[in-house]
């Protein structure tokens, strides 16, 4: 029978899988690292974002940044004190988990904090962030936050009715036929609000970095018998981002899933899949649907 010729819809949406070349090679970076440095630091992310992520790698240049593949990491550092690279390295093992990363670095303690504290990065909140806020809106034009306030473009007034808010186009303008409020401090945003900020040029996210356990490998056993392995004084602010990354400081809470303690590099293709298809969902689809957002007309993220 005659192959048809018909035109037939390829999806172009599924990644490839990484192979085992791949992860070999990413865990032989870290264990490289491992051996290099005298600091490893654990660290939670806050509203992650791959172009400040980029940023905050040329700004440690010399150091490196691993986030992503826990397992591989995990299993590149050891997970047992019989496998560790190093003395106390697998007492880090049991952090890595949830939205986090780690940097090898040469810096104590207290530099890397202050960095830390002082580098911020403000943008554009996502769905499940935190209003930092109440955004109220008057009956009338909407405007969008810059100085001085503008209205918003007629084109974005269909948007703003599928969004739930009540508007309609008078004389050009998208104008609001009631009250309306967006959001309310201290609540998590869906996607319409999330949305819907955005269209009015509202950030509510700071893209931050907070490290809340480090490895040092001049650090000796200290009365408790935690080894070279220490916790830094994290304020609220800083136990709210380890709480919405899904970070823990609880050492009995570990990365390693039942039954896969002693499993060895030869599982690591099983063990770090689910890792690769979380961080293209969690990360770059986030923010291709980021950029896919309209904002108003002369306005660039």
């Amino acid at each position: 029978m005659a192959r048809t010729k018909r035109n037939k819809v390829i999806s172009l949406t599924r990644t490839k899988s990484k192979t085992r070349e791949h992860k070999e090679s990413f865990a032989e970076k870290v264990r490289d690292a491992a051996q290099r440095y005298s600091f490893v630091y654990v660290f939670a992310v806050s509203n992650m974002r791959n172009a400040y992520l980029d940023e905050v790698r040329k700004l440690w240049e010399g150091s490196k940044i691993f986030l992503g593949k826990l397992r591989v990491v995990a299993k590149a550092l050891g997970e047992t004190e019989e496998e560790e690279l190093r003395p106390g390295l697998s007492k880090l093992v049991p952090h890595l988990r949830g939205n986090v990363g780690l940097l090898f670095t040469d810096s104590p303690p207290a530099e890397v904090v202050d960095w830390c504290n002082d580098y911020r990065r403000l943008d554009f909140a996502r769905m499940g962030g935190r209003a930092t806020e109440t955004i109220e809106l008057s009956e009338g034009p909407v405007y969008c936050r810059t100085d001085p306030p503008e209205t918003l473009p007629h084109t974005i007034e269909p948007q703003l009715r599928s969004l739930g808010m009540p508007t309609q186009l008078k004389k050009g303008v998208p104008t609001l036929l009631q009250d309306f409020q967006v959001c309310k401090e201290g609540e998590k945003l869906s996607t319409e609000k999330a949305q819907i900020l955005k269209h009015l040029l509202i950030q509510m996210a700071h893209f931050r970095l907070v490290p809340f356990a480090y490895w040092s490998a001049i650090t000796l056993e200290d009365q408790d018998g935690n080894g070279p392995v220490s916790f830094l004084t994290l304020s609220q602010e800083d136990r709210e981002v380890l709480i919405d990354s899904g970070a823990t400081l609880d050492a009995k809470k570990s990365a390693i899933r039942p039954g896969q303690a002693s499993m060895g590099t030869e599982n690591m293709d099983e063990d770090s899949e689910e890792d690769d298809e979380e961080e293209e969902n969690e990360i770059d689809v986030i923010e291709k649907r980021d950029k896919a957002m309209m904002l108003p007309e002369g306005i660039q993220l």
